[in-house]
Order: C-alpha cells, then structure tokens, then sequence
C-alpha cells in the first residue's frame, strides 16, 4: 500500500476511537492518539496532565461525577506554544514515518498541504451518541447528553480557535460517515475499503 495519512475527526460519543484503532490494526498502520499529547507537552514543557484527553471522564466511584476535561478546556492546550508543537510533533510523525492515523489533534488542518491524506469524519445523531454514553459509563440519560454536549463544545470551540473552521464542516474532509447506520465493524470495513481504493487511485494519477 502507498503511503497514506488518514486524519480521523468526530462527534463524541460514536465509536470513533474503537473504529480508529480498528482501522490501523486492519491496515497494519500506527495510530496516534494519546501518546500526541505526551510527546507535545514534554516539548513544551507542560505536565501532560494538563492535556489529558476524554477516556477519564466519569469517576466511576462517585456516581455521575463528571471531571473536567483537559482537551479543549485548558488554557495550557490553548498557549500558542503548545499549539505550534502539537503541529510540530504530527509534521514530523507525518514526514518519518510511513501510513499512520491520526486522531483528532486538528491534524486535518494542520496537514492540509500534505498530498497523501485522507481526511476522516465520523459521526451519529444524538441519541444514539446519548443511549452508548450511558450504557459505556453507567450514567442516565440526562447526564450523558449534557455531557456529549459539554464535550462537543469544548472540542468544537478548541478547533475553531486552532484552524478558524467549524469541526464538522465539509472543508478538508474526503469522507464523512454515519456510525449509526453500519455499527463499528461495518463502518471499519467501509474506511478499509475507501483507503485502499484511495490509494490506488493515488498511485495511478
């Protein structure tokens, strides 16, 4: 397979990091998340903390706790300078390394010049982002929708101060699917199928 970059974006609550990890063990690819945010905060110098990302969102000992999120809501994660090694920490995985995914970090923005990208954006409608955040952290329905909504804002409003566009906007964005129609197998298998035939398309022009 040729060299890919797949940029993976989304609403909460729709599978999408299940589905991303899915997708790079089928394609035999790295993936990136997490370890984005220790490799930019031990640039900057910030304690990573400070950047934590949504996985630890309910205190499961303390019924409905909601902790606060780090990604979007820290004004560390909005310094410039961390802003600008973020963007340093995905160019330079970009450029070393061979196919990889991306996840979230506004590295479809900032890899928009590259040529061998595949912009991802996955998403559900709310009520199904609603029924699997209760159910995956034990809350009722009330405090999942708030929480979905305190999280797509905070992540919605982080990109926007980042790239100047709307997350969910159509601009640099190839694919743009619907979790809830095809459930995270199906929809995993749909992406493989799309990146190989992106890629074969790449290589033939």
């Amino acid at each position: 397979m040729k060299k890919i970059i797949i940029n993976i974006s989304r609403e909460f609550g729709c599978n999408a990091r299940e589905i991303g990890r899915q997708l790079a063990s089928k394609l035999a690819v790295d993936f990136y998340d997490k370890d984005l945010i220790d490799m930019t905060a031990e640039r900057v110098g910030i304690n990573k903390d400070m950047f934590e990302e949504s996985d630890a969102i309910v205190d499961k000992s303390q019924k409905g706790l909601l902790k606060s999120f780090g990604y979007g809501s820290s004004t560390s994660f909005y310094d410039e300078k961390a802003i600008v090694a973020q963007a340093e920490v995905i160019k330079e995985l970009a450029d070393k390394n061979g196919s990889c995914i991306f996840f979230g970090r506004c590295s479809d923005y900032i890899l928009r010049e590259y040529p061998n990208c595949l912009n991802i954006f996955l998403y559900a409608p709310l009520s199904a982002r609603i029924k699997h955040i209760a159910k995956d952290y034990n809350l009722d329905e009330k405090s999942a929708e708030k929480l979905i909504r305190r999280v797509d804002k905070q992540r919605h409003n982080y990109y926007k101060y980042v790239t100047g566009k709307n997350r969910g906007d159509r601009d640099y964005k190839q694919v743009m699917l619907d979790v809830s129609e095809f459930g995270i197998e199906e929809t995993v298998n749909i992406l493989y199928h799309i990146v190989l035939e992106h890629t074969e398309r790449k290589r033939e022009i």
